[in-house]
């Protein structure tokens, strides 16, 4: 077993026995494809698996929470807790980028720290988990690792779109601001870019934030203002 995996497997808890499973939970397509004379499988089966089960053991979590809370409220419960951000959250809470084993080319683009990638891989570890052990340990995992997001989603503090909420502040405010969201910076090679956002009400700036990506970015400096709105607010 790799040294890297070992760690992995103590900081994360995870009772595996055998590594072979949880290496194919950890094998990108990228370095499967590379290494095909090696025929290692990558874990995109794996991560169809373990998505079954985030889901249900989700979906019964929020279901013995309360015999009274309506469908729609536990379907959009849901959702935030097994999304795309919410995975790369706790894989990043795992360190779990330092052991995916990545193609050269995934390498270089940055394929430890993107979303997908980690998020895919964590749904992966659950699908080897539940092979290894079966649902009940691999379901109590899960909600393990989740229960801070679980906690934050009950009380309403669990959001990611939070331009789309900074656009619906802006709108309670009696002056109706314009909200413009401007790119100011560009950094770094073509295949690794970093863009810098600023966000302006009409003309007056409030914040920034950096990303991979101007999506990602963007959110970025809309989190920034609200949270220093927010603080303003309560001040």
């Amino acid at each position: 077993m790799r040294e890297e995996v070992s760690q992995f497997i103590q900081r994360a808890e995870l009772p595996f026995d055998k590594d072979d499973v949880l290496e194919t939970a950890l094998t990108h397509s990228s370095w499967a494809y590379e290494h095909a004379p090696e025929r290692r499988a990558d874990n995109e089966r794996l991560e169809f698996l373990g998505d079954a089960v985030l889901q249900l053991s989700v979906s019964t979590a929020l279901f013995s929470l309360s015999p009274s809370m309506a469908e729609g409220r536990m379907s959009k419960m849901r959702s935030l807790l097994v999304c795309e951000e919410t995975l790369a959250n706790l894989a990043r809470k795992l360190d779990l980028g330092a052991v995916l084993l990545l193609g050269h080319g995934e390498e270089i683009t940055g394929g430890r720290e993107k979303d997908s990638n980690l998020a895919n891989a964590m749904e992966a570890v659950m699908g080897a988990l539940y092979l290894e052990k079966g649902f009940d340990l691999a379901s109590a995992w899960v909600l393990r690792e989740l229960q801070p997001y679980l906690e934050l989603v009950l009380h309403g503090q669990l959001r990611y779109d939070y331009k789309s909420a900074l656009l619906e502040f802006a709108q309670t405010l009696s002056t109706r601001p314009q909200v413009r969201f401007e790119i100011v910076r560009e950094e770094g090679p073509v295949h690794d870019r970093i863009f810098t956002t600023e966000v302006k009400f009409d003309d007056r700036p409030l914040g920034r934030g950096s990303g991979r990506s101007k999506k990602e970015a963007e959110q970025k400096a809309s989190r920034f203002v609200l949270e220093q709105l927010s603080g303003t607010m309560e001040s």
